[in-house]
């Protein structure tokens, strides 16, 4: 019997992973109007469902092609919101959110066109250290613009801003593989889409 998106997105991976969505939108709210350190307690939660939901999946043979487009999104709308929170903040330089958006409207225009063809780009290591190194950044981010240790200043600042340089690196590191792997499949994809 086939995949329904009533059944998968009921499975329990789907369902921890749409709440991260909701656990984000929470903290950022949290964050701003009513206490700092709570908005990155929810935050923190949040990110800590990208690492459960996948497991549970792959535990209980709950892998679905509707769950990796989820985490797909969850992960975007995670590192957009936290970026564009501290952006907000003076935190970071508005040049870190046109960086960060030139590279996944470029990956997501690959995918498109890939899966038009019915053609899949997976996940790199690359990607995936990403995804870990700009969603962890937002700890010391947020706890040097809340100013939670003023002690661990600007060792924090620093911190933030390494992090999220090395993941941008690696945005750009899993792009180019990407790129590659696009190139490589675009004549067949073409094929198919003709």
């Amino acid at each position: 019997m086939g995949s329904t998106i009533g059944r998968d997105i009921r499975t329990v991976p789907n369902v921890i992973t749409l709440s991260r969505i909701f656990l984000v939108l929470l903290g950022v709210v949290v964050y701003f109007y009513i206490s700092p350190g709570w908005g990155i307690v929810l935050s923190t939660v949040a990110g800590v469902t990208d690492y459960l939901d996948g497991y549970i999946a792959r535990r209980t043979g709950q892998v679905t092609r509707l769950g990796e487009i989820l985490d797909q999104f969850c992960d975007l709308c995670f590192e957009s919101f936290l970026i564009v929170m501290a952006t907000a903040q003076g935190f970071f330089p508005p040049l870190v959110i046109c960086v960060y958006l030139l590279r996944e409207f470029w990956v997501a225009s690959l995918r498109r066109f890939m899966a038009a063809a019915h053609m899949n780009i997976t996940s790199s290591l690359a990607g995936k250290a990403k995804s870990n190194l700009i969603m962890w950044s937002f700890v010391p981010t947020y706890l040097s613009i809340a100013n939670c240790a003023p002690a661990l200043e600007p060792y924090l600042a620093y911190a933030a801003y390494l992090i999220m340089g090395l993941g941008l690196l690696a945005s750009y590191l899993s792009a180019w593989g990407y790129t590659r792997a696009f190139v490589t499949g675009y004549a067949q994809a073409a094929d198919r889409i003709d």
